[in-house]
């Protein structure tokens, strides 16, 4: 493995794109689509197996979260004492009971928690809904993020269309990140959903599939590696370019040169806060991350709690869960110990790849990483 060439990375001074608590929460495991890149089984991307979890667990879940996230937020700085609720799946809005669900996160949020931070509910959701269902969700969500799948039916692009138009028109903060398929016809039907994006003025973020070493079919061919390096250097998405879907050449897994933001944030490097890059390399062994002080994830169906939905790591130096939902009132009490303690537990990397996690900052030394932690914490 090469390390990177730089000794620390950190999101860019941005005051429109403040780094806030990323509270991921898959709330079931079963999704109304199947496309060949999502692993498929418990920890896989979907497994329509598993049943739903129950409203009532799902209750006590959001108590939990909001208590955890609230110790975080006692260390920050005032500014920064914001947290993300992003509610998602396999398909979350899929969930029988999701209206229900969400009523109670902003019900109970606004009980107990509204003056220790600020909330935003998101959903992470293929926005294959049926209209009635997403008038009802509507109010109850702040911001949509929605996935662009090039592998859907002609119906289901025509309601994805559609159900876009609506979030729109109801003024809802919207985002669609287009997952860039690299078979060739389906690359071009993605740029063409990019230029329809473009049209009617929805903010988009064309990104690259993550995926196994051993997923080669889901690699790049030069075009589309030039496409992306395109993209990330000049953020102009090359809505023109026409791609041969008979041209064979040698494929490239892109997380092997790198990778961008997930929410499209730009970095840093080496503390030069005046250069912003976009796409970066994603490797680092032995790191000094700050993952655990910027995300927490969820997994319902098993009661699993983890940092970081991709990274995983924990506190042992052991890729593994920080803890279990049947046992939480146990995990609360342990983290209000360590945040309180002088050298608090740090999270070394042990991952071969940075996907999910790559913006919280991190360092090769632990000097270098506490010095960058401080402007951050209270």
């Amino acid at each position: 493995m090469i390390d990177p060439e730089f000794d620390s990375l950190e999101p860019a001074i941005d005051p429109s794109h403040k780094i806030s608590f990323l509270l991921d929460w898959e709330l079931t495991m079963k999704c109304n689509l199947d496309c060949s890149y999502c692993v498929k089984g418990l920890y896989g991307g979907h497994d329509n197996t598993i049943k739903h979890p129950s409203k009532q667990d799902c209750f006590d879940t959001i108590d939990f979260m909001f208590e955890y996230v609230s110790l975080y937020m006692q260390h920050k700085i005032p500014s920064l004492r914001m947290v993300i609720l992003n509610v998602y799946g396999g398909e979350s809005l899929h969930h029988p009971d999701i209206v229900e669900i969400l009523k109670e996160v902003q019900k109970r949020y606004r009980e107990k928690f509204r003056l220790k931070f600020s909330l935003t509910v998101t959903t992470t959701t293929n926005a294959i809904v049926p209209t009635k269902k997403l008038y009802d969700i509507i109010p109850l969500i702040d911001e949509f993020t929605v996935s662009y799948h090039s592998e859907n039916t002609d119906k289901q692009k025509k309601i994805f269309k559609n159900n876009l138009i609506t979030l729109k028109q109801a003024n809802k903060r919207l985002k669609c990140v287009v997952l860039m398929h690299p078979k060739s016809d389906l690359f071009q039907d993605t740029t063409q959903m990019i230029s329809w994006l473009s049209e009617n003025s929805i903010q988009m973020l064309p990104r690259q599939l993550d995926h196994a070493p051993t997923q080669t079919q889901f690699n790049y061919n030069q075009d589309q590696v030039t496409w992306f390096k395109q993209l990330y250097q000049t953020k102009s998405y090359k809505k023109d370019v026409v791609f041969d879907p008979k041209k064979v050449e040698e494929k490239f897994d892109l997380a092997d040169t790198g990778r961008a933001c997930c929410g499209g944030r730009s970095f840093c490097t080496d503390q030069n806060h005046r250069s912003r890059q976009f796409f970066v390399t994603n490797k680092f062994p032995d790191w000094y991350c700050s993952v655990d002080q910027f995300f927490l994830y969820i997994k319902q169906v098993n009661g699993e709690i983890y940092v970081n939905k991709d990274c995983k790591m924990n506190f042992d130096g052991k890729v593994g869960p920080i803890g279990y939902l049947q046992d939480a009132q146990d995990l609360l009490i342990k983290t209000a110990k360590h945040l309180t303690q002088e050298s608090r537990p740090i999270i070394r990397c042990k991952k071969s790849r940075c996907l999910c996690g790559l913006c919280a900052p991190k360092a090769k030394t632990l000097d270098k990483f506490q010095q960058i932690m401080a402007k951050f914490q209270a």
